[in-house]
């Protein structure tokens, strides 16, 4: 569908207290618009969440007005309870739901401090504009935030309730709220799971589902999810742009608004992926992948070896995927030794498509040291993967000290689980990475939050073995494109988290960022062969070229 309309319905302008603004300005938010071709959005005022709801309101509808841009942004209002009671508030609202204006309410409660039942007075004085009320629920949400959630959407069925904004921690709730409550939707800025948008369509219906981008440095991810997913093109209409046109009683486009960014021409294979269609010519190596069985939250279907690896060839074969390095599930949430030799029986058929990470859970330091040069000379395994925040051993543990020494003669990668916390924070590896130059540390997520980024970027600036790895680094505002620029192209992996995370959001993401391809090509595929030409598992890629 070459010129799908898109209409996001997670737009924000403005200027606030609590993070660095991403769109300062309506025309800032229009720039990003046009650089991912979606055509409307709704938007709300930073200041009406971090100030006050009112004032920000207002700013929002002069400062679209002043850009020109009626047609373009539509305004979703910030309201809170304190709405109920503050003088000549109550009236602002009907007015601009009267004539029309103003079709959509947006809730914030963790920033604006409220339990969310207590929106139901506003709501009660503003459904018989039968209103779309958005609940922003990325910062967090407990039970009794969806309980909560639940009661309005019964007590006020002519109120579309939709979520924002939301991702893998707690989507078991959100599932479970879709089911009791028929007006009850979600959008698909943070939806990185894998079959999510499917899962959503088989159980609920496209109708359920609307398009929206997240963070900023998010750019295409939600574009390349969408066109990729398993879907008829009438469903990826809906969830494009159909089923908010129908909500807020708005006509479809009849021309498409976003105007294309001259940076476009420098990224090929951006202008492919954004289609639908595979990658070719490229060589793509998923450096972080995990098999079946998965838990903790996670919502896959095919939980078995046989059908979960031939979900992940098919879908390595839709989008131009060559090949994907992971880690057995069953090693690092189960029995170590056995764990990684069972998923070695089932794969080593597939050598052309995958090979593996050691998984080496300390527990089992006994078992797994006297079998290591067994393991790695079968050829299957390449090198090791760490888990230290969910086994709770912090990656100092002297514990790990056999993994380094065995990366160390063999110049192996060891992908490691890498957070802000403290048991796997890059800067934990500041005195190890030196002491052992010639293991090759992968940094799984590139430190996850903001804090764990900057410190990922510290430990790459500082260590020539060090890489950022790419998947799960979406949960922080700060552009990866800033990362890259600062390590260097050549110390980015490309890593899709796949077998739980939606390979294709991923790959969107980090094919969208505005930068050319020749920045992006090296990170795909180029780098990681080089890490396993060190390892003696694959030939080296010559400079300048990326075979594939």
């Amino acid at each position: 569908m070459q010129n799908l309309s898109f209409f996001n319905v997670n737009g924000n302008i403005g200027r606030g207290a609590y993070e660095d603004p991403q769109f300062p300005t309506a025309a800032s938010f229009e720039e990003h618009l046009d650089y991912l071709g979606i055509d409307r959005s709704l938007v709300w005022h930073v200041a009406a969440r971090d100030l006050n709801p009112m004032r920000g309101n207002r700013r929002l509808l002069d400062e679209i007005a002043e850009a020109g841009l009626e047609q373009r942004l539509l305004p979703a209002f910030i309201v809170t309870p304190a709405c109920f009671f503050e003088y000549g508030v109550l009236d602002f609202l009907r007015a601009h739901f009267s004539d029309g204006r103003v079709r959509a309410l947006r809730i914030t409660p963790d920033v604006s401090r409220f339990p969310i039942r207590e929106i139901e007075r506003v709501l009660a004085e503003l459904a018989q504009f039968k209103p779309a009320l958005f609940w922003d629920c990325r910062h967090d949400h407990n039970e009794q935030d969806i309980r909560d959630m639940e009661h309005l959407a019964r007590t006020f069925p002519q109120i579309s309730f939709v979520l924002t904004q939301k991702m893998w921690g707690g989507f078991g709730s959100v599932l479970d709220l879709m089911w009791r409550c028929p007006n009850v939707y979600v959008d698909t800025s943070w939806l990185h799971m894998r079959d999510t948008l499917e899962l959503l369509t088989e159980n609920f219906g496209a109708e359920r589902v609307l398009f929206g981008i997240g963070y900023k440095s998010h750019y295409g991810a939600a574009i390349a999810a969408l066109m990729h997913a398993r879907l008829t093109d009438a469903q990826r209409a809906l969830i494009a742009h159909g089923n908010i046109e129908r909500m807020l009683k708005l006509d479809p486009l009849k021309e498409k608004k976003a105007r294309p960014s001259a940076l476009l021409q420098q990224k090929p294979l951006w202008n492919v992926f954004r289609t639908g269609h595979p990658l070719k010519d490229v060589e793509v190596i998923d450096a972080h992948g995990h098999t079946p069985p998965l838990t903790r939250g996670w919502i896959i279907r095919q939980q078995d070896y046989q059908s979960g690896i031939a979900a992940l060839i098919a879908q390595m074969d839709h989008l131009g995927v060559s090949h994907l390095i992971l880690a057995p599930e069953v090693a690092l949430f189960g029995e170590n030794f056995n764990g990684n030799r069972e998923v070695e029986d089932l794969l080593v058929k597939h050598a052309d498509r995958f090979s593996g990470y050691l998984v080496f859970n300390p527990l089992y330091a006994g078992e797994m040291i006297p079998r290591l040069d067994e393991f790695f000379q079968r050829g299957f395994f390449v090198g090791f993967k760490l888990l230290p925040s969910y086994w709770k051993i912090p990656a100092t543990d002297p514990r790990y000290q056999p993994v380094w020494e065995y990366a160390q003669r063999h110049q192996r990668p060891i992908l490691l689980h890498t957070w802000d916390d403290k048991y796997d924070s890059p800067a934990l590896l500041k005195d190890i990475a030196p002491k052992y130059p010639r293991a090759q540390f992968i940094l799984g997520h590139s430190g996850g939050g903001t804090a764990g980024r900057l410190e990922a970027e510290a430990l790459a600036q500082a260590h020539p073995n060090v890489y950022l790895e790419f998947c799960g680094s979406f949960t922080t505002p700060r552009p990866f494109e800033t990362s890259l620029q600062l390590v260097g192209k050549d110390r980015i992996l490309f890593g899709s988290d796949t077998g739980g995370h939606d390979q294709a959001w991923e790959l969107g993401r980090y094919l969208s960022m505005p930068l050319p391809d020749d920045d992006l090509i090296p990170g795909l595929g180029a780098n990681m062969r080089n890490i396993l030409w060190k390892a003696g598992k694959a030939k080296r890629t010559a400079p300048g070229q990326y075979p594939k």
